[in-house]
Order: structure tokens, then sequence, then C-alpha cells
């Protein structure tokens, strides 16, 4: 069964809002047909306005992605640091 929803719109942002759709390969139709099918899956909406993080939270962010990297060089060769993860995966070898 099909159910038909009627939308108001004003004529400005129905005909931008078409050519735009068009572009990327869908009818506003198809494209309500997604938009329904997305807030059924995930409960949720696809456009949901998030607020920016302020950039004390950016930096705090930031600070801890970095902890997860070395800056520092082992001060291993290449062929080392393989040996070390190879010995440590796999035991050591003879």
């Amino acid at each position: 069964m099909s159910s038909i929803l009627t939308v108001r719109l004003d004529d400005d942002i129905k005909r931008s809002g078409t050519e735009v759709l068009l572009r990327h390969g869908l009818s506003p139709s198809a494209a309500i047909q997604k938009l329904f099918a997305y807030v059924v899956k995930n409960d949720e909406l696809p456009f949901t306005e998030r607020a920016r993080p302020s950039n004390d939270e950016i930096e705090r962010l930031v600070a801890v992605l970095d902890s997860f990297h070395s800056k520092k060089p082992s001060g291993m060769t290449d062929e080392e640091l393989k040996d070390a993860r190879m010995r440590d995966r796999y035991g050591s070898r003879s």
C-alpha cells in the first residue's frame, strides 16, 4: 500500500531544491522516500544541527589525539622496529 504526502513549500525553495536534487540524480519524491527510510531505520534526523565546538574544546580534542601519536623518533631503524614487532607478535626468531 502506498500513501500520498502533501507538503507546502515556498515556490523558490521548491524550484531551487528540485534543481539540486535532480543534479544529484534524485526526484523530490525519491528524496522524501530516502528521508523517511533513514528516519525509520536510525530513529533520528539526518540533518540535526550540531553546535560548533569551542576553540577550547577543539584544542582539547587535538591534545587527546596527539597523545596517541609519538612525536619522538624511536631511535630504531625500520628493520629493527620490524624485527621487534615480529618478536612481539610471533616470539623470538632463531
